[in-house]
């Protein structure tokens, strides 16, 4: 019935969009302005963006510039087709139609459900997104709905990617910007960037490009004291109080190197480096401490530099054109931060349930209550390398194709540490490191996969195409290494086992986790199906099938009975449009679609049964949709647009963590899926005009993210909270809401020759946004009325200026 209800609904749009269109085409429209021509390469081909049958949001280069985008969370906030979560710089998780499985940033979860590349290469992570500085960008494409065949195992809903400036033989040029700004009650910032694209010889080129930016601080660290309530130890932040505590900095550069060996080959070997250093919080606690404003025990920081490696070779043998692309990824990241309030939370659990004080949770090497201060340290190793082989035919014949074989390698290398300086979890040894390690995780996780790929398409007439695609695959992933507390033991293990030491001497340190060792493996095909039909020059509308998958995994909590996870799998219905009216004066583009998410990846954590997250397939969801861009050239001064994109995703069925226990229901069926916006849009307005013989603009910008759950499980646990020496039980809901917000960005400034001058204004009226409010492992970590959550830059003011020669 809903599948009878989606073609009624295509089949009446169809009918509006192609009366209109004739209408308007017929008018004579003398005016001499009209909208720039989009060029994209969403289905690796470079095309007009109304002649590609994919629902495709692009940010130009221009628009970049004006939108003042610098970095991630500048450019995903005008992507009203994308939402996501971010913890801060360089920790952020990308979706897209609905397909969420939840806020687990864990280095053990599922692969993401969006893939992400820069130009050719994929630059896709197991949960965090790369931050890339966003300086001498030619634009940034958002492809819509499962990209699986051409794309592969992560673009399951959809595909982001950043195209870069390419190297211009025979020319010279060059220009850099400077930008000066102050954050509202925080710090100031600034930013260098340059590039300059040099002629090597008649048949070379390279483009370099610079960057440095320094993003001043906002969140305060307030000073604050913590009784432990059952050692009754009480400690303070004296040291690490700080105001604007959460500063950013950022240095990179890029180097592409582009040589024509013959007229028909020409190769591009390109190196980009990047260090960000993030400082503090990037979540507020404004009920329980105030406005930008938390509380923290310890330093808090994350340093995490990455290069990637990359050479692309275009050639042509007779009429075919073949393209290589290769790149190998190298991302490191060392982190530490606050984790004291923890060992608050099972202090309390130890005073509340067993009503006497006088617990110690960790014991020192004099047998007292050690201090429960406390952090964790992290040494992160990303790496991955992919290659990447295609042939396509020629563009304009009838018959058009393109096949390729793929293979990457993906391997994060995570050595995470639970520290209590003050503890000696052996009981009895006094250790010579007085930073006492309770807790490690170190594992190996490997990710691959092998593809064949290919799509052809067939003009059935002038007007109507078909097109087909299917890519065959295989994975296999691994996850290797041990996790556990560190203690006191008679033994040592063995192959896995945990083996008696024969003469009972203690051993240390040894862990109460055995070694993981596990693989998930599998193959299957992906496919897409597309009918095209057009209608004249200025419109065309497309049916589309298609599908994407996520691979299976091994779970880190080592549980009988939960084994690892199988790939989950997306199916997507879709009816689309791509409009020009007035001359290509208005420019209307959409698509609406219905999502069947199956065998769904989702985790959970349930300290009854493990106190790692569990990851199980738990039924399927479905999401009712639509997305549109419009684009309006109102007068030679004026520019309009409006994006936007409405995404209904719910639960088909009842999620149950034990599908044979019926007591264990986790969600019913209906119920939304976190961090699905219901609605999303953006719009803007560029107006210019000539002053004193100076073009001149003015530009005002407005994103509006509706509210939408934090997580899907809907239940209630009991907990308490404890508050001036008393305990009372509590009630704590699974998830929490996160309300709507609608930020507006303004900018101005004049053109000189070869020079520009602007102002711009961020958040202008400086709103909070609820990117992720109440979380619950913070709700639990800490205390019942806990209300941390991420939120936004606020209000900034600054100047930029500019020279291009």
């Amino acid at each position: 019935m809903r599948t009878l209800t989606l073609q009624t609904k295509s089949a009446l749009l169809a009918s509006t969009l192609i009366l209109p269109t004739q209408a308007l085409s017929a008018q004579q429209d003398t005016a001499s302005f009209s909208l720039e021509e989009i060029v994209v390469t969403a289905e690796k081909r470079t095309e007009n963006l109304q002649d590609v049958a994919v629902s495709v949001q692009v940010l130009g280069n221009t628009q970049l510039e004006n939108l003042n985008v610098n970095g991630f969370d500048d450019y995903v906030k005008f992507l009203p087709t994308v939402s996501y979560t971010q913890a801060r710089p360089g920790q952020a998780q990308v979706y897209m139609r609905g397909i969420v499985s939840g806020s687990n940033g864990n280095h053990s979860a599922s692969m993401p459900s969006v893939g992400v590349y820069l130009d050719e290469q994929p630059i896709t992570t197991i949960n965090e997104i790369l931050d890339l500085h966003m300086y001498d960008i030619a634009r940034v494409e958002t492809l819509s709905g499962p990209q699986g065949t051409l794309f592969g195992a992560s673009s399951q809903s959809g595909t982001l990617r950043i195209i870069t400036n390419k190297p211009v033989i025979g020319e010279f040029s060059a220009g850099y910007d400077v930008a000066l700004d102050t954050v509202k009650s925080g710090e100031m910032g600034y930013t260098l960037e340059g590039f300059v694209n040099a002629p090597i010889s008649d048949n070379a080129a390279i483009r370099l490009v610079g960057w440095h930016e320094e993003d001043g601080g906002y969140i305060d660290n307030v000073a604050s004291e913590l009784t432990f309530p059952s050692s009754g130890i009480t400690i303070n932040n004296d040291d690490f109080a700080e105001k604007d505590f959460n500063d950013v900095t950022t240095t990179g550069g890029r180097a592409l190197l582009k040589v024509d060996l013959n007229e028909n080959w020409t190769i591009s070997p390109g190196l980009i480096y990047q260090e960000q250093k993030s400082t503090g919080y990037f979540s507020h606690d404004p009920e329980d401490v105030g406005d930008l404003k938390v509380t923290s025990y310890t330093d808090n920081e994350y340093d995490e530099d990455w290069y990637q490696a990359s050479l692309t070779i275009d050639g042509k043998i007779g009429n075919l054109d073949v393209v290589y692309a290769g790149a190998y990824l190298n991302r490191d990241r060392v982190s530490y931060y606050d984790y004291t309030g923890y060992s608050e939370y099972w202090e309390s659990y130890l005073q509340y349930y067993y009503e006497d004080a006088g617990y110690c949770l960790y014991y020192n090497a004099d047998g007292g209550c050690a201090n429960p201060r406390q952090f964790v340290t992290g040494d992160e190793k990303f790496k991955r390398n992919s290659h990447e082989l295609r042939i396509q035919s020629p563009q304009d014949n009838r018959l058009r194709w393109i096949v390729g074989a793929f293979y990457q390698k993906q391997e994060h290398n995570f050595d995470l540490r639970w520290t209590v300086p003050d503890a000696d979890p052996a009981g009895t040894v006094v250790l010579e490191d007085p930073n006492t390690v309770v807790w490690q995780t170190r594992q190996v996780r490997e990710d691959r996969e092998k593809a064949l790929f290919g799509q052809i398409s067939f003009d059935l007439t002038d007007k109507l195409t078909l097109t087909g695609g299917l890519r065959l695959f295989k994975f296999n992933n691994t996850l290797y290494g041990f996790n556990g507390f560190l203690r006191h033991c008679t033994g040592f293990y063995v192959d896995g086992k945990f083996v008696e030491d024969p003469a009972g001497e203690p051993q240390y340190p040894c862990f109460d986790t055995r070694i993981l060792d596990g693989q998930s493996k599998g193959s299957g095909e992906t496919y897409k199906a597309n009918l095209e039909y057009t209608i004249n020059e200025d419109a065309m509308v497309y049916f589309t099938y298609s599908d994407g998958y996520r691979p299976g995994g091994v779970n880190r909590a080592r549980v009988e009975g939960i084994p690892g996870y199988e790939p989950d799998w997306v199916e997507n219905f879709e009816f689309g449009w791509k409009t020009q009216w007035m001359n290509n004066r208005l420019r209307f583009n959409g698509s609406i679609y219905h999502l069947n998410w199956t065998d769904v990846q989702f985790s959970f954590l349930d300290f009854s049964i493990s106190n790692l997250t569990i990851i199980q397939n738990v039924g399927a969801s479905e999401t009712d949709g639509a997305e549109f861009d419009l684009d309006f050239a109102a007068s030679e001064n004026l520019t309009l647009s409006l994006s936007a994109s409405y995404n209904d995703a719910k639960l088909k069925k009842d999620y149950f963590q034990d599908a044979s226990d019926p007591d264990s229901l986790i969600a019913a069926a209906g119920t939304r899926m976190p961090f699905v916006p219901k609605l999303q849009f953006t719009a803007t307005a560029r107006y210019t005009e000539e002053i004193r013989g100076l073009p001149a603009f003015a530009q005002l910008s407005l994103t509006h993210t509706g509210g939408s759950w934090n997580d899907l499980d809907t239940n209630e646990y009991p907990q308490f909270a404890y508050n001036n020496g008393s305990f009372s039980p509590v009630t704590v809901n699974g998830r929490s809401w996160n309300d709507s917000y609608t930020l507006v960005n303004f900018s101005a400034g004049i053109d000189g020759e070869k020079w520009s001058l602007g102002l711009f204004v961020d958040n202008v009226f400086d709103k909070r946004a609820e990117i992720q409010r109440g979380d619950f492992v913070y709700t639990v970590f800490r205390s019942a009325t806990d209300t941390v959550h991420q939120t936004n830059r606020p209000r900034s003011i600054g100047i930029r200026f500019g020279q291009k020669f």
